[in-house]
């Protein structure tokens, strides 16, 4: 198994914090989810794996895991042009990008405003496979309300709700769901500030009649070879939106984890990792 190695890198005046594993010719950058992830905490068990054959760098993206936070808003935007600057500043070369959830959004974003520095885009269970959010006005409403605004410091008291929360959106197999990982989320919810960026995103991202920025409205501009990866039992983006979302896509195939749920890399990254490796083999 190779090695992580811990990297701390600035850009546009942002602390960024950086997990990087093997060497190749080909960089993989991969960007983890929102809520209260991280890049080891998406992404430690598949990292090895794709180290056999790349350069592997998965950033805690601004305001979480050890990255800095900061006092402005975390849109979408903000997010795209801190990945184009990590790029930049890591890769001489266009990337392959995986994003998970809200990292797949921001690989959407990236490609449809910078398409030069995607070699190969690999969505995961990804934000914006869709024009409105599931109960979207609902939704719109919780994302403004106080009880969204305590919902992590009241969850992170109660590892038995994390638990259930984990079982209920993110990992299908309850088997998989392990104390340590229990902790790990337990640690992170319990963290100063838990949760601000996400919902920061989301009050600058969802409106009441749909999302600001619109990638579902655009997936046909797309040029670069794209790969979805989307857990068959996923609740907060659903199926469909993948399937729809790889007709639209000139250049796409979809692989879907079955039995899987928001977390299909964390739930069984051998899969995730070979599904990777076989695309990238038969692509590059």
């Amino acid at each position: 198994m190779k090695q992580i190695e811990t990297k701390r890198i600035r850009v546009n005046n942002v602390g960024i914090t950086c997990s990087f594993a093997g060497s190749g010719d080909h960089t993989i950058l991969l960007l983890h989810g929102a809520g209260v992830d991280s890049a080891l905490l998406s992404w430690a068990e598949v990292i090895p794996l794709l180290a056999e054959q790349y350069r592997v760098i998965a950033p805690d993206l601004p305001g979480y895991g050890a990255s800095d936070r900061i006092s402005g808003e975390y849109s979408l935007k903000f997010y795209t042009d801190i990945i184009k600057g990590i790029i930049e500043t890591v890769s001489d070369t266009p990337v392959i990008l995986a994003g998970l959830s809200l990292g797949g959004g921001i690989g959407l974003n990236l490609a449809l405003t910078h398409p030069e520095l995607i070699r190969i885009l690999i969505p995961v269970d990804a934000w914006g496979l869709f024009e409105k959010l599931p109960s979207h006005w609902l939704t719109w409403w919780f994302t403004r309300s106080k009880l969204n605004d305590h919902l992590y410091g009241w969850t992170g008291k109660f590892p038995a709700l994390i638990r259930w929360s984990i079982a209920a959106n993110l990992i299908g197999d309850q088997s998989k769901i392990s104390d340590k990982l229990i902790s790990q989320v337990t640690e992170a919810m319990q963290a100063p500030d838990a949760g601000k960026p996400f919902i920061s995103f989301q009050r600058s991202e969802i409106t009441p009649s749909g999302l600001k920025t619109d990638l579902f409205g655009r997936l046909k501009e797309i040029k670069c070879p794209t790969c979805l990866i989307h857990g068959s039992l996923d609740k907060a983006v659903p199926l469909k939106g993948a399937i729809l979302a790889g007709e639209r896509i000139p250049d796409c195939e979809l692989y879907i984890m079955g039995n899987c749920k928001h977390w299909p890399q964390k739930e069984r990254p051998d899969e995730f990792a070979n599904a990777v490796l076989s695309y990238l083999k038969r692509r590059l």
